[in-house]
């Protein structure tokens, strides 16, 4: 009775950690960084700016472009974009954010921003200390 015991708390122990490592594999392969998150998707947008009226736009994010790593058009032009980097200064882990990206364009804009679900929201701002905040959603379509 003692070994059936025995055998059967192993045999359960063993498929306890099986069905954990089958989550932990398929969380990281949902997971990755940012970019496996944004690239290929378009969101309807609203922006409240520090001077001016409110306003609606489009983001599209896309592998490549202008930035190494994936880039956002919307109605203004291109942002080169990566995500956020984890880690400490003395062992960083670059562009490996699941959540918080940063893009950035020619003319002094920058844009950062954070993905949770289906919804993206930051902070935008430029050279001369304009800004503007946003909130976006998932289309089911790419931007018009």
């Amino acid at each position: 009775m003692r070994r059936s015991t025995s055998f059967l708390t192993i045999l359960m122990l063993s498929a306890v950690v099986t069905v954990l490592l089958a989550n932990l594999s398929s969380a990281e392969a949902k997971g990755g960084n940012c970019q496996a998150k944004l690239a290929g998707n378009s969101y309807e947008c609203n922006l409240k700016y520090s001077a001016g009226p409110p306003a609606t736009d489009c983001f599209e994010f896309r592998t490549g472009g202008i930035s190494a790593n994936f880039t956002l058009t919307n109605g203004t032009g291109e942002l080169g974009c990566t995500c956020a980097t984890t880690g400490s200064f003395t062992s960083p882990s670059f562009d490996s954010s699941p959540s918080a990206f940063e893009c950035v364009d020619g003319s002094g804009i920058q844009l950062n921003g954070k993905i949770k679900s289906k919804k993206l929201s930051g902070q935008v701002t430029d050279e001369g200390g304009d800004s503007e905040i946003y909130t976006c959603t998932l289309r089911s379509s790419p931007c018009p």
